[in-house]
């Protein structure tokens, strides 16, 4: 299950929320089983090394040295050759960045991924808790193509990655891929923390003193965020083709993970389960929680991908998050990794790896080779096209 060399990525330099790119993704063979119109990365943000020491967090910086998970999705790249890679939020650790001439992005992207085959490969990036913890607008700007001064694509003498790999149009974003058998492929990126905004009160909001921007995380935006999504659903479901929705954001709406949570943060995922129960979503991944997981209800896909490099986090299959229904499928929080979104004619197949330091790495599709570092695919699944009247709204 490859991508093909020939499918076109289109990418939009400017925000604009309310609209949506429109990619073709022809095949001189059509549209093979795995014709993939995207890659998913979990959160990355593993790229220092943080600990608690009396309550006050600590980072070892890492420098230009990439780490493990870091090769490993190297040499998934290669062997798949994906159309975009999906970073799930938390870019920058703890505390996002502050101005365009924080060092994060160059240590925590543009050396971290200075790797033969990631480095030119474009990312789509999604915004999380620690990313508001900084300047949005510092991001908003990289992702627009601005840069700090004196910035250089070789920088004495390391190619580092080319200014329009950083994907980032929008705090949230929508594009569109048709496949040659006439199939949609929607990719709904959202942002958790602006979501929030309208359905919190006063203390009741994860590092709530740190969000002292309202234009990226207030109620009037957050309302705006929330009217943009509705119309977005509503309008993926226009026309009779078949299609898929992926949503993207950086909590998760159903977890098992056992970790603290706010009560705004169930509110937005009671409102957000609604909405894609209401539109037909096929699924959401997002990131946040240290597992990979697979939950349902009500015909929604849930996947949960924050294995990224960070502490891992314990998991309760006894006691679901936020409890309403949901169904646990799979859980592990053993290894750090991350996932491959393959989609094809009849759906999408999402398998979870997990990174391994053994000499002997075994791959799929009987491809193995030797290597210092790998990945180990754990857990294999499908989610299907929809058309419209296979589901009923609420």
């Amino acid at each position: 299950h490859r991508v093909r060399a020939q499918v076109v990525h289109s990418r939009r330099a400017h925000a604009d929320p309310a609209a949506a790119d429109h990619v073709e993704c022809p095949s001189k063979e059509g549209v093979p089983s795995g014709e993939s119109a995207g890659y998913s990365l979990p959160e990355s943000r593993g790229f220092r090394r943080c600990s608690m020491r009396k309550k006050r967090r600590t980072c070892e910086m890492l420098g230009a040295v990439p780490t493990v998970g870091g090769k490993s999705l190297d040499i998934a790249t290669k062997e798949y050759q994906p159309k975009f890679l999906l970073s799930l939020g938390d870019n920058f650790y703890p505390y996002g960045a502050s101005s365009l001439e924080d060092d994060q992005f160059q240590l925590s992207y543009e050396h971290m991924y200075n790797l033969p085959h990631i480095r030119t490969k474009p990312w789509l990036i999604s915004i999380g808790d620690h990313d508001h913890c900084g300047n949005i607008s510092s991001m908003l700007a990289y992702g627009r193509g601005l840069r700090r001064e004196g910035w250089s694509e070789d920088e004495g003498g390391v190619k580092i990655p080319p200014r329009d790999t950083y994907g980032l149009p929008g705090q949230y974003y929508h594009k569109v891929y048709r496949l040659f058998g006439g199939q949609l492929f929607h990719l709904v990126v959202t942002d958790s923390v602006l979501l929030e905004g309208s359905l919190a009160n006063p203390g009741e909001r994860r590092f709530e003193k740190r969000l002292k921007n309202p234009e990226h995380s207030g109620p009037v935006a957050s309302r705006r965020h929330w009217s943009w999504l509705e119309t977005t659903l509503q309008e993926a479901n226009e026309g009779s083709e078949p299609r898929l929705i992926l949503v993207v954001g950086h909590r998760p709406v159903f977890s098992a993970v056992n970790r603290g949570r706010t009560v705004s943060e169930e509110r937005v995922s009671r409102r957000l389960h609604s909405l894609f129960s209401e539109f037909g979503v096929n699924a959401y991944v997002n990131g946040h929680d240290h597992a990979m997981q697979h939950l349902s209800k009500d015909g929604v896909q849930y996947f949960g991908n924050g294995v990224g490099g960070f502490d891992l986090h314990p998991i309760d299959k006894q006691q679901m998050w936020p409890n309403d229904g949901e169904e646990l499928r799979w859980a592990s929080n053993s290894r750090h990794g991350f996932a491959f979104h393959d989609v094809g004619p009849e759906g999408m197949r999402i398998r979870f790896a997990q990174v391994t330091e053994s000499a002997e790495v075994a791959t799929p599709d009987e491809k193995g080779f030797a290597s210092e570092v790998g990945y180990n695919i754990v857990y294999d699944t499908f989610v299907p096209f929809r058309h419209r009247s296979e589901y009923v709204r609420r």
